[in-house]
Formats: C-alpha cells, structure tokens, sequence
C-alpha cells in the first residue's frame, strides 16, 4: 500500500518528517502526510518532450509522466533490504519509504521521476540496465545518490535517494536496476479521476501568444519536471505547474489566499507579494485525487517580476494565464 505523503526536508530521504506538516502556498511545499491510503534546474531548452537515451520508448518523457513512483518502490523491491514500510506518493513523479534494513536500522528511499539533470554527462559513469548512470554519496556515507539518465535534451533522469547509517550505494543500485527492469517491462501507471492532469505537457498546453503577452518574446522555456514548465525572460518568470497537493481552497485562510472567480465555474486562490520584487500566483483544485479527499490535483500558475516595474499587474497578468489555460484542460 502507499499513501500520499510530504517530506518538507532539506533532503528528502534523510529521513521521515512528521506526518503533519502544514502546506503553505509561499513558498511551493508538498502534500500533508496521510496515512494508510490506496493507490537542479534544467538546461535552457526549447525541446520539452523526447525519446529515451537509448531510443527505448519505455523511457520517453510522455510515457515517464504517468508511472506510478510507488509502484516501483513496491515491498517486493524492498525486501530484498529489509522490512519495508507504506511507500508515500508525494507527487505524481515522487515516492518515499522509510523502511528498516535487516538490523533494524533506517534505510530511506526516495524516488523521482523525470529529474531535470545539469552539468552532468549524458554518458554518464557506469551503466545500470544499460542506460547511462551517475552515483554520489555524501562524505560520512549517510546518503547515495543515484541518477539513471533517460533523456539527453534536456538532460533528464529517474533518480534514487538512500538515507540511513551508511553503505547505502550498493542496496542502491541493486533497487534503481529493479526500477529500470520494472519500467521497461511496463510498470503500472497511477490510477487518477477522470478529467487528469497527469498526461499534459506543461510547456506545450499554452498557446505562444499567451506567454508572449505574459513575460515577452524569445523567453527561455524549461521542462523543469515532468509536470512544471518554467519560462525566463529578462528579470521575470512564469511557471505552470500540475501538481497533487492540497486542495487550495482548504488551505485559504493559513495562507491568506484571496479567492477568485475565474469563470467556466473555476474559481482559484490568489496571492500577491511585493516585499521583494512584484510576485503573483492562482492555484486550484482541477480534479479529485480518489485515494484522498483532502488533495486534489492543483493547478498553479505563477508570475514573478524580480524588480517592480511600473504600470506592470502581475495579477492580472496570471489570470489571463489562467484564463486561457482552463478550456484547454482535460473535463472531469
């Protein structure tokens, strides 16, 4: 079984963070803790979705987009290691789970799904189920860090985070080999509501005059993770991410959000801030997440202007976003 989980951690997999962590909508975090349920920056690049490093469609951007993480962090994998615990969805491409290796120690994993990968080479050092793979472990052995490269433009790759006592490289690629075998074999995809979100291109789902309007022409486009898009543009930028997180509307008066009515019956939560530069967002629910009633698939749109420039409505700008966006999403 897995359950939808966050990890507020500096680095995820060092270890299981307290299962009632607060989202809050300045600065992005990441789904409540439940129990017990079912179910670096990218190189600047106009190319958003491409094959596998090897050609091997398994591993293609559009096929990576809707694995479910938690299936390949499944207790038969794990095992292998010790007693796994409930593996913990944390986002359509993030899965944890804090298990105890063999002498009851912490053994930490944390998987993601189409990591956007910089300065490292495409061909990697070794290779795990023959795909370029790079490794790296902190000084005092706490933590292994795995990336198996699926996509050379952008770089992209499945990366595989161990925490715990030490020699965590080892269980680490024998795991992320699992991982490999199971996607090429054909892991089973997330199970979603109608209407999801989970299979849109996040750079592509905007029509180039929208942006344009939005943040200028010739703005740097980046498939940041599989499910955000980043533009950048002299001192500004603009992101639409997919996400699974809390509903927006539950979390209103916490995060003192304005709500806002955005028409075809979508109504968002709104925030602005000015303390440094000139910043607004919209986020709201899109689609019922069925494990769990209280997350939902969210949509966020976000503006950011590093340096106000007079005459300039982040806001209105992001609602115009936002306002183009919802007839070209997927209905419920």
């Amino acid at each position: 079984m897995w359950s939808v989980g966050a990890v507020a951690c500096l680095v995820t997999v060092l270890a299981g963070c307290g299962a009632d962590l607060t989202k809050q909508t300045f600065p992005r975090s990441t789904v409540p803790a439940t129990a017990d349920l079912g179910g670096g920056p990218a190189d600047p690049t106009t190319a958003t979705s491409g094959g596998g490093v090897t050609g091997d469609e398994a591993f293609a951007t559009k096929n990576l987009r809707r694995l479910d993480p938690c299936g390949l962090l499944n207790e038969d994998a794990l095992a292998e290691f010790g007693t796994p615990a409930n593996s913990r969805l944390r986002d359509y491409d993030k899965c944890s789970n804090y298990m105890k290796d063999k002498n009851g120690k912490e053994l930490n994993f944390s998987l993601t799904v189409g990591e956007s990968l910089s300065g490292t080479s495409a061909d990697g050092t070794f290779k795990i189920g023959g795909l370029p793979a790079t490794e790296s472990e902190l000084e005092d052995k706490t933590a292994c860090f795995i990336n198996v490269i699926t996509e050379n433009s952008p770089k992209r790759a499945i990366t595989l985070q161990m925490g715990g006592p030490g020699g965590l490289c080892e269980p680490g690629r024998k795991m992320m080999e699992s991982i490999v075998k199971q996607v090429r074999a054909g892991a089973e995809p997330l199970k979603l509501a109608k209407g999801t979100l989970v299979d849109l291109d996040p750079c592509e789902v905007l029509d180039d005059s929208v942006v344009t309007s939005t943040i200028g022409e010739s703005a740097e486009k980046q498939l940041t993770t599989l499910h955000t898009c980043d533009w950048n543009l002299s001192g500004a930028s603009f992101d639409v991410t997919f996400d699974i997180s809390s509903n927006p509307d539950d979390l209103a008066d916490a995060a003192e959000t304005t709500p806002v009515d955005l028409g075809n019956g979508v109504k968002a939560q709104k925030k602005a801030e000015k303390s440094s530069g000139d910043r607004c967002r919209l986020e709201w629910a899109h689609a019922p997440f069925p494990p769990d009633r209280e997350v939902a698939e969210v949509v966020s749109v976000e503006f950011s202007r590093y340096s106000t420039q007079a005459g300039e409505d982040t806001c209105a700008k992001v609602e115009a976003v936002a306002k183009a966006l919802i007839p070209k999403l997927p209905k419920g």
